[in-house]
């Protein structure tokens, strides 16, 4: 005989919740076939769970099935004859939702630490209790006014994070994940960092942590990137939760999505903050971030790059001869001639004037960098025309390898410099490799030399100013 299957049963056990009605928003259950749920019924039974749900408690297919939730949650008191029964039912029915931070026990005598969802649905005209459980990092105390912020974040249109001091995620709410495209049970216990674009430089973090840490809140416009790869901005804001002693215990960061209009102007805003006007090359902000980027790559996969400085030779003769503007095409020329040398992989940059910082990544060898450079000598004496006149273009290259040279940004930076003067003093138009003798010639070939070196290097390394920060 056929045994005929529940289509209500069959529908929660393949994570489709399609069915529940009420306020579940539509746009988050991608997410909830990957938590665990359980549906209970009026005494606290359970009447449905997903694979999640048995998998989490250790159980068999269909052995929670009938089970009583309090054997699973006993803090969870949902059966007549549980005591505390009638307030538990009363105090979930009569609230939109609920967030609980709970104690649960598998079916093997395991422990759980669970943030436990609370919500009230229909299936069918018959009233029943949705549970959403997720594994908790850690208890967020005892404070009642943290557990009333999350238990109304869970019907917030706005994102809503929790982390501990450490910036260690401790609680979401269902707006983030429909918003991130994260689930819950993906980041909590993650860095918040998770979500990084990388847009922002390290001094908007050092800002950001500085002023929270110090007890005060930090709003800004934040780059950040969903789980598919894709950018949004978000207008955050955060602030310290504050025990009774005054300490923070807590950061909690509230956050609205931009409309699409002050998104493309944000992103209008970055790009111009981050690359040069006049070429449309990154300028020194965004060198200084992906120098900073390709040092940390290349030391955890011990791997080398190179840094090239570029300093067009007689540019000055041309601008004060010929006008800014044949200037301006000179430069943007030597741009492009750059850029078409250089792999897709590698950075072209203008640090100001007639000065252009290149970093080759992939590189170990003096060899390397002559492969990728080996033309741009040769292309730059082709020069550029401007108002139906010519003018050539030589330049002075110097470079030096991460990590058989410079081991630190400073030093690489210093070197690089070093090694252009050096070409320079060779007569320009050509490549130069860093190396000791330059450091101890610098002051004899160019009076000015070290001390323009020194100058640059400190130039480079002053603290850079964080694009769209808000007060």
């Amino acid at each position: 005989m056929e045994t005929k299957l529940d289509p209500m049963h069959a529908l929660f056990r393949e994570g489709n919740l399609s069915f529940v009605r009420g306020d579940v928003d539509s746009a988050s259950r991608s997410s909830d076939a990957e938590r665990p749920m359980v549906l209970l019924d009026k005494h606290g039974v359970v009447r449905f769970c997903n694979p999640s749900m048995e998998l989490l408690f250790n159980c068999r297919k269909g052995e929670l099935d009938g089970c009583d939730v309090a054997k699973l949650l006993p803090s969870l008191p949902l059966r007549k004859k549980t005591p505390g029964y009638n307030l538990a039912f009363a105090t979930f029915w009569e609230q939109e939702a609920l967030q609980l931070n709970l104690n649960g026990h598998t079916t093997t005598g395991g422990s759980l630490l669970l943030t436990v969802s609370v919500r009230r649905v229909s299936v069918e005209r018959h009233h029943f209790i949705l549970l959403s459980l997720f594994r908790a990092t850690q208890h967020l105390g005892q404070d009642r006014e943290l557990e009333s912020l999350m238990a109304a974040a869970e019907v917030k249109s706005d994102m809503v994070i929790v982390t501990d001091t450490e910036g260690t995620i401790c609680y979401v709410n269902a707006a983030f994940e429909r918003i991130s495209g994260y689930s819950r049970n993906e980041v909590l216990g993650q860095p918040a960092r998770i979500m990084r674009s990388g847009l922002h430089d390290a001094d908007f973090y050092k800002h950001l942590w500085a002023t929270v840490k110090s007890g005060n809140d930090f709003r800004a416009v934040f780059f950040n990137r969903r789980k598919n790869g894709e950018i949004f901005n978000e207008d955050k804001h955060i602030r310290p939760f504050m025990n009774r002693q005054g300490k923070a215990t807590h950061f909690v960061a509230t956050s609205r999505e931009l409309d699409e209009p002050l998104r493309s102007t944000l992103l209008r805003l970055q790009h111009e903050a981050n690359h040069d006007a006049l070429t449309g090359l990154p300028n020194r902000n965004l060198f200084m971030d992906r120098l900073g980027q390709a040092l940390f790559m290349a030391s955890r996969k011990n791997a080398g790059f190179a840094v090239v400085f570029v300093d067009l030779d007689g540019f000055k003769a041309i601008n004060d001869n010929h006008g800014h503007a044949a200037g301006d095409a000179v430069l943007c020329a030597a741009a492009e001639h750059m850029r078409n040398s250089v792999r897709d992989q590698d950075t072209v940059a203008r640090l100001g004037g007639d000065e252009f910082a290149l970093i080759l990544l992939d590189i170990q060898h003096r060899e390397d960098v002559q492969t990728v450079l080996g033309k741009l000598l040769s292309v730059f004496a082709t020069g550029t025309t401007f108002e139906k006149k010519h003018f050539s273009i030589n330049a002075s290259l110097g470079a030096d390898i991460y990590p058989a040279g410079g081991g630190d940004i400073e030093t690489l930076i210093r070197h690089a410099d070093l090694a252009m003067y050096g070409a320079k003093a060779a007569g320009g138009a050509c490549l130069h490799f860093f190396k000791e003798q330059d450091q101890r010639d610098a002051p004899l070939s160019d009076k000015t030399a070290s001390r323009r070196c020194s100058s640059k290097t400190a130039r480079l390394m002053m603290p850079r100013s964080s694009s769209l920060r808000s007060s």
